[in-house]
């Protein structure tokens, strides 16, 4: 991929995020950068045949349907977080700003982004990366973060 945002699209998908129009949707992203819409992350990745569908293990799937999903509990976070510790990636859209929360490391996630943010992303919107481990985060727009070399730098 190139050092700038040229290649990205916009789409009329309503669960693609579109330059002029508000993402209120989430994706679960895989390690690999394959991506699902989902309408609640914590239920649907606990569902075997999504898992399946995002590439989720086996012993991953397991783990997770062996814990009680609870709305805004315990529970629902303890499946969020198994999800994120296999290397998979939360999104969700705010309107305008997107968030990715995840638990790899800050480069390594933003570089299993790349394909999401080129389909999916135009040059004003607002990105929030929140390494969930360290607890740092990173605010910028996709238009700005597409001039910083090392986001395209080929795994």
């Amino acid at each position: 991929m190139s050092g700038n945002c040229s290649g990205s699209t916009h789409t009329t998908y309503s669960h693609v995020i579109v330059e002029d129009e508000p993402l209120r949707e989430g994706f679960w992203i895989s390690p690999e950068g394959e991506w699902h819409f989902v309408t609640e992350h914590a239920s649907w990745i606990q569902k075997p045949e999504n898992a399946m569908l995002l590439g989720v293990p086996e012993e991953i799937q397991a783990e997770l349907s062996s814990i009680p999903w609870d709305f805004n509990g315990p529970g629902r976070e303890a499946i969020l977080r198994v999800a994120m510790d296999a290397g998979f990636i939360r999104v969700r859209g705010h309107g305008a700003s997107v968030s990715f929360e995840f638990t790899l490391p800050m480069e390594t996630a933003i570089q299993a982004l790349r394909p999401f943010m080129a389909r999916n992303l135009g040059p004003k919107t607002w990105c929030k990366f929140n390494d969930l481990n360290t607890g740092h985060s990173i605010g910028i727009t996709y238009g700005d973060l597409c001039s910083v070399a090392w986001i395209w730098r080929e795994s």
